[in-house]
């Protein structure tokens, strides 16, 4: 066979391979079945989110209707704490409460679990700041699914009682932070989640200015 005559036959190969040499779209590469989000995280396990906008409007493997113009499945985004697995799964309550407070809504939500580190709450740092050096921290999370092994006095017992904050949401996170129950309540009551929510006191370095803190009742 001649040189030229085997360059056309590997060009014909190659364009039924790829379904032919015109301007046909080119499917988009989705992961196997088994390659997705667990339907419910395990003890000790938070689910964590990301929304997004800017999806395309075409997966081989949509969400379920009315949401199909989202794809099923996404890559797991930086969340609060370590992620397991590498897949999140289109969350349909998420994306439900998420277009419901931004009108219209478009947004597409994901989920997938991630591993929370509990902690003692005899060590946890103090809630209130006693002096002006102090500066007041939280942070809140979804509750956990399947409970926790050091969980807090009902009702909120799918709440650790104290956890390890994650570093990225804080001035300065204590390796130990109490529930807030007080936080917790509101919380609920204004945004309509279960959510589990910390607080702590961090100690500004020397020369920083703070505003005034409100005292709490």
């Amino acid at each position: 066979m001649s040189r030229r005559r085997a360059r056309a036959w590997l060009l014909g190969v190659s364009c039924l391979v790829a379904s032919g040499c015109g301007h046909a779209p080119i499917a988009p590469v989705i992961a196997p079945e088994s390659d997705t989000a667990p339907a419910q995280c395990a003890k000790d396990e938070v689910r964590e989110y990301f929304c997004d906008d800017l999806l395309p409007l075409f997966s081989a493997r949509p969400a379920p209707a009315p949401y199909d113009s989202c794809p099923a499945s996404s890559d797991i985004r930086a969340g609060n704490f370590p992620a397991v697995g590498r897949i999140a799964a289109f969350d349909l309550e998420y994306t439900a409460y998420t277009r419901r407070r931004v009108q219209p809504g478009h947004s597409c939500c994901y989920g997938w679990c991630a591993a929370v580190k509990t902690s003692n709450p005899s060590s946890a740092a103090p809630v209130t700041c006693e002096n002006s050096a102090g500066l007041r921290e939280g942070f809140c999370m979804r509750e956990l699914e399947s409970g926790t092994s050091a969980p807090a006095a009902s009702p909120f017992e799918r709440c650790p009682s104290a956890l390890k904050p994650p570093d990225v949401v804080a001035f300065a996170a204590p390796a130990s932070a109490r529930l807030d129950t007080a936080q917790t309540a509101q919380r609920r009551r204004e945004t309509l989640l279960a959510d589990c929510c910390y607080g702590w006191c961090s100690s500004t370095p020397a020369g920083t200015v703070l505003k005034a803190q409100p005292k709490t009742k």
